[in-house]
């Protein structure tokens, strides 16, 4: 990335990243239009170009840029004090779709990115989702209180399911039912109530 485009007027960067998130939400990465990204942020293409030196430049800022938009938002919402496992996923979960709500273009955007599979960004986001899961994953068993669990119930196991049904519960749902971001919510927080009852023992339920 060129220096120059942090020399720009916030007002002027955010047209930029607003345009790319736009465009990257809508269509695949190769599908995805810079002349149509230089024309909504009101540039040149050369100029876009002048600012990041490729499409993948581009790509990239951009998804920083909702990862950070996504964690910074879910501060304002999400409970660090609490300890109950179900709890702590589901307040992330709530808190997630609070920060949605207010910035729409997000979860188009960045569910687009984990399903991405064009060889020029796929390695390097799958690199990054797996960064993130692996931290979540930490912090999360760092913070459990497990006496809730089932003896016979491992809680990093229990994570690793839930890990493995948020990501099928993506893959099978269509690019509509992505950006219903109510719906998909409560679809979610019913399958983790299920698994709930699965894991605990039957006082705490």
């Amino acid at each position: 990335m060129n220096e120059k485009f942090f020399n720009l007027t916030a007002e002027k960067q955010m047209a930029i990243v607003n345009a790319a998130l736009h465009v990257f939400a809508r269509n695949s990465y190769k599908k995805a239009s810079t002349e149509e990204i230089a024309r909504l942020a009101g540039i040149s293409k050369s100029l876009l170009f002048h600012y990041f030196e490729n499409k993948n430049g581009l790509y990239f800022y951009v998804y920083q840029y909702a990862e950070k938009a996504m964690l910074e938002g879910m501060k304002d919402y999400y409970d660090a004090d609490e300890r109950d496992f179900f709890k702590v996923l589901i307040s992330a979960q709530m808190a997630k779709a609070q920060v949605l709500r207010r910035h729409p273009a997000l979860i188009e955007f960045l569910m687009n990115a984990y399903l991405e599979n064009d060889d020029a960004v796929e390695t390097q986001m799958d690199s990054r989702f797996k960064d993130l899961i692996a931290s979540s994953r930490e912090a999360i068993l760092a913070r459990t209180d497990t006496c809730k669990f089932k003896d016979e119930i491992s809680v990093a196991q229990a994570l690793d399911i839930i890990f493995w049904m948020s990501d099928g519960f993506i893959r099978s749902r269509t690019e509509a039912q992505l950006a219903d971001i109510e719906t998909l919510n409560e679809e979610f927080l019913f399958y983790m109530e299920l698994l709930r009852r699965q894991f605990y023992k039957e006082e705490y339920l």
